[in-house]
């Protein structure tokens, strides 16, 4: 880069940085019916979007590399996992809105929003280092079944199947794990605060301002929720093991661990971790009860207390529903994706790409019998958790809490949805947020 090429981008920085301060403290208030669907389009797409196979499978054939204008997608197995495993030239789209949510003075970008650079892998190392893989069996998995059994022994034998258990539950791990102390009435309001901050972040290509406006309002109520937890952890310190206790213990040998930084590490796990449960498990269920012969196998697994088995049946079901129909990428510069093949492709440098991991779990060319249930197929089949550089840091944990969640509730008699349009997926945006259903108490 020239010295005039890097003055250029300085100015440009301190330009956004000015923008994203006067952003970030506007008063707007938080106002969750900005993540509703408006319009007949919104709701077309929506359509779509719950049953893309036979779209999908007809790209893969026809036209496997479609562009449109100054948008473009992969659709093959093979192509998704060459875009997904290139991050300095498909680099992720959402780096300034991920500095945006996590606030002043410094917005500081986390994990999701990075290159893999010297920060990025610093940075991976001291989240390793507060979310133990020793924590998913120790702590996780227990906690996540007692807050389970919990809700549902309250229930009385009906009950928000998402609302109430499968946004709540981990929305509790906040507070016993994460240690952010999420008080009991404002337990909806924070899950509906984290969709709104994952949606700007990762399901917002055209830049909703609506969408913008909605995770703004909510990156500053969890920016300020989260700084209060930090000052009385500091001032009180209660001994719990929780990663914020870990986080400032660390912060004792390693002073460039600022209360800011612990604060965008929090933001970051948190919001790739209440939202995207929500989906991946309400899209389980909701696939569940669709299909008898996947409900079958899990509940199955779940009366057998196979926890390995009850895994491998909810996560082949959601491969059938995943979270999306894959990443978006940026395109940094001219590259031509499946080189030396006939359906080779160079995309320009500024296009938007949809890498589809929906479509590549389906690819017949290289997933066997794809439309096939199968709970025993090889892990490289999937892709649910991402692909490349940003493959989900807390994947297992995800897995974990999800897993302990769906063992009790499928072992209820009975279970069911309820009647009527309380028992049919209703969406947050593009989340799920209720569905109501019924079991023998």
């Amino acid at each position: 880069m020239s010295v005039s090429e890097g003055v250029v981008a300085a100015v440009g920085d301190s330009v956004r940085e000015s923008e994203a301060l006067r952003e970030s403290e506007a008063s707007s208030s938080f106002d969750v019916n900005d993540l509703r669907a408006k319009g007949f389009t919104a709701k077309l797409v929506g359509r779509v979007i719950d049953n893309p196979q036979w779209l999908l499978a007809l790209l893969r054939t026809c036209w496997p590399i479609p562009k449109l204008g100054n948008w473009a997608a992969v659709t093959r197995f093979e192509d998704v996992q060459e875009v997904l495993g290139l991050d300095d030239v498909f680099p992720v789209p959402f780096g300034d809105k991920v500095k945006l949510l996590n606030g002043p003075p410094n917005f500081l970008n986390f994990l999701l929003g990075m290159k893999g650079d010297e920060e990025y892998w610093a940075i991976q190392r001291d989240v390793m280092e507060a979310f133990r893989l020793a924590d998913i069996s120790s702590i996780v998995a227990p906690q996540a079944a007692r807050l389970t059994e919990e809700i549902l022994a309250a229930s009385a034998g009906r009950i928000d199947a998402i609302q109430d258990l499968i946004t709540l539950v981990p929305t509790r791990l906040c507070r016993t794990y994460y240690g952010v102390p999420v008080r009991v009435e404002e337990e909806t309001q924070f899950g509906q605060w984290t969709i709104a901050m994952s949606t700007f972040m990762f399901g917002d290509p055209t830049d909703n301002p609506a969408y913008r406006r909605c995770a703004v309002a909510a990156g500053k109520q969890m920016r300020a929720l989260i700084d209060q937890a930090i000052r009385t952890a500091k001032a009180s310190p209660s001994g719990s093991d929780t990663v914020l206790a870990r986080l400032l213990a660390m912060q004792q040998r390693n002073p460039q661990l600022t209360d800011e930084r612990i604060r965008s590490y929090l933001i970051g796990m948190i919001t790739g971790f209440v939202p995207t449960n929500t989906m991946a498990a309400g899209h389980m269920l909701d696939m569940l009860f669709r299909r008898p012969d996947f409900m079958a196998a899990a509940r199955s697994a779940a009366i057998a207390g196979d926890d390995e088995r009850s895994r491998r049946c909810l996560f082949e079901t959601m491969r059938f529903k995943p979270l999306n129909l894959g990443p978006f990428r940026n395109c940094a510069q001219d590259y031509t994706i499946a080189a030396g093949t006939p359906r080779a492709k160079t995309i320009p440098a500024g296009t938007k790409l949809l890498a589809s991991t929906q479509s590549a779990m389906f690819d017949p060319r290289r997933v066997d019998n794809p439309r096939k249930f199968d709970p025993d197929r090889p892990a490289f089949h999937s892709m649910l958790f991402g692909s490349g550089l940003h493959w989900c840091t807390g994947a297992f944990i995800a897995a974990t809490q999800i897993t302990q969640t769906f063992k009790a509730l499928l072992v209820k008699r009975n279970l069911k949805r309820a009647s009527g349009r309380a028992g049919r997926l209703q969406l947050l945006g593009p989340f799920p947020q209720h569905l109501m259903v019924e079991f023998d108490p």
